[in-house]
């Protein structure tokens, strides 16, 4: 039998029975090639690409080329080439794969503990590729994190000087394995070239896509595999193909933009303490986010279902993570509380008071907030307002601001950045 007809037998094993049939779909996505081009594997977030030589050289052949073909299309799924590309921009490519890597290998480790489908690959008696228990529940964007951190402290221990971001990629090891002492490797090649080539229209076309043959491979998983055991969500693609806004992602990616606006920010050693809760801040290295101002809505719409609680509940929760040197809270309607009005550490946050009504008798108007920050001569780095969205003038502002809308309506500010959030 030929090395073709041989994979394209594999694939379709993994795509008939099993814990990997909900990625039929994503499998028959795109176009499967065997090229001497790519040294390894590859894929684009559509098209695969094998190396026939590399795919056929381990000892344990038949269940590592059914791992193999799990991985590339495992990128497939998670969307990997488009939703880090940020991440590659900063970190590079290298220490950003190796990061997927462990995200893909460790799921498809636990979808088939018993490697009756597929199994990691091994050369001379040695694991080839990334793995590591310790990064089970972990993101993406935690893992590459972790990995940041340790090439940083490698080379500090090493009495060299780390790297801030924006100097390039960390330097890690390469070796075969995963063994004590050597550098994480992975084992393809990726075009993140033609994922960027991608129009927006040509991003949102193959999103959706990708996310109709995620449910589509799952309830065939379901049908195939009833009463196997195998039938449910076992890699967690799922979640991959839900259109819910995370609200803290998107606090993140907000605060990533404003530090980004700041060069003296520093990247080089994140915030760990939110890394849990999906979120990516800068460290206190150096300059990074200095002075933030939360402005608390305390019309009387924000305190309908417990609308106020909750976004504080979660304020509190990410602001003593933040570290950040001073924090203005602020209670508005109409005009701002002056007896609500205090400033906070991130340590000392948590002691904020609580926010009461108040009685500005301007309805709910933003303005206040903005002349109140002039008044107090306050220069914050960015400015966060809780609210319902029930607001006819959003007012003008100087720095950058990110409305959390609680509200089962969908409101978008017209100025600033918008985040909809309606339950916890």
């Amino acid at each position: 039998m030929d090395l073709l007809r041989k994979f394209k037998r594999k694939k379709i094993q993994l795509m008939r029975k099993g814990p990997f049939v909900q990625l039929a779909p994503i499998m028959m996505m795109g176009e499967t090639k065997m090229s001497t081009d790519v040294p390894t594997a590859a894929c684009d977030g559509r098209n695969e690409w094998y190396n026939p030589e590399f795919i056929w050289s381990f000892d344990n052949e038949d269940l590592a080329v059914g791992f193999i073909i799990v991985h590339e299309n495992m990128h497939k799924a998670a969307r990997h080439f488009i939703v880090y590309e940020k991440l590659t921009a900063r970190y590079g490519h290298e220490i950003v794969n190796i990061g997927m890597d462990y995200w893909i290998n460790l799921r498809i480790k636990l979808a088939d503990p018993d490697e009756n489908y597929v199994a990691m690959p091994m050369k001379d008696g040695k694991q080839v590729g990334c793995f590591d228990i310790k990064y089970k529940g972990k993101t993406v964007l935690e893992i590459v994190l972790d990995l940041v951190e340790q090439a940083q402290d490698k080379k500090e221990d090493a009495g060299g000087e780390s790297k801030s971001a924006g100097d390039g990629e960390p330097e890690s090891e390469s070796a075969g394995g995963d063994d004590a002492g050597s550098g994480p490797t992975s084992f393809d090649n990726h075009d993140w070239d033609g994922a960027k080539k991608m129009s927006p229209e040509e991003v949102k076309k193959h999103v959706e896509e990708v996310k109709q043959n995620i449910r589509q491979g799952h309830m065939a998983a379901q049908r195939v595999n009833a009463g196997t055991g195998a039938g449910g969500d076992v890699l967690g693609l799922m979640e991959l193909s839900q259109s819910k806004v995370d609200w803290r992602k998107a606090l993140q990616e907000f605060m990533q933009s404003t530090c980004a606006a700041k060069q003296e920010s520093s990247w080089a050693r994140p915030n760990r303490r939110l890394l849990h809760q999906g979120i990516i801040m800068p460290s206190m290295r150096g300059e990074s986010i200095r002075e933030l101002v939360f402005a608390r809505d305390a019309s009387y719409s924000m305190f309908h279902d417990s609308r106020l609680e909750k976004v504080t509940g979660q304020m509190v929760a990410l602001v003593k993570a933040l570290h950040i040197e001073v924090i203005h809270v602020m209670d508005w309607d109409g005009e701002v509380s002056e007896e609500s009005y205090d400033t906070f550490d991130s340590d000392t946050f948590i002691n904020a008071p609580a926010c009461k009504k108040v009685t500005g008798g301007g309805g709910t108007d933003p303005d206040c907030v903005s002349k109140f920050i002039k008044r107090k001569k306050i220069k914050p780095d960015a400015v966060i307002m809780l609210t319902d969205g029930e607001i006819n003038n959003w007012s003008e502002w100087s720095c950058p601001v990110l409305w959390v809308i609680a509200n089962a309506k969908k409101i978008t500010a017209p100025v600033g950045k918008t985040i909809n959030v309606e339950d916890f």
